[in-house]
């Protein structure tokens, strides 16, 4: 069985240590993919947000 995990947009901020709002900007931006909406609450699939973060940090460092 897959277990794919989901984060909250407060544990994306974490991993990517900036504020909650910035992650909101980032996703408005088309910078950090789109999370699923669970009723009220947003998740980001965790694989999906490390693929991001390793998609900035590539281009960071050309």
């Amino acid at each position: 069985m897959n277990t794919e995990y989901l984060l909250t947009i407060g544990d994306a901020a974490d991993r990517l240590r900036v504020h909650r709002s910035y992650v909101y900007k980032l996703i408005y931006a088309g910078v950090l993919p789109q999370p699923i909406k669970l009723g009220r609450a947003a998740r980001f699939k965790a694989s999906e947000l490390d693929e991001a973060i390793c998609a900035l940090s590539t281009e960071h460092a050309q």
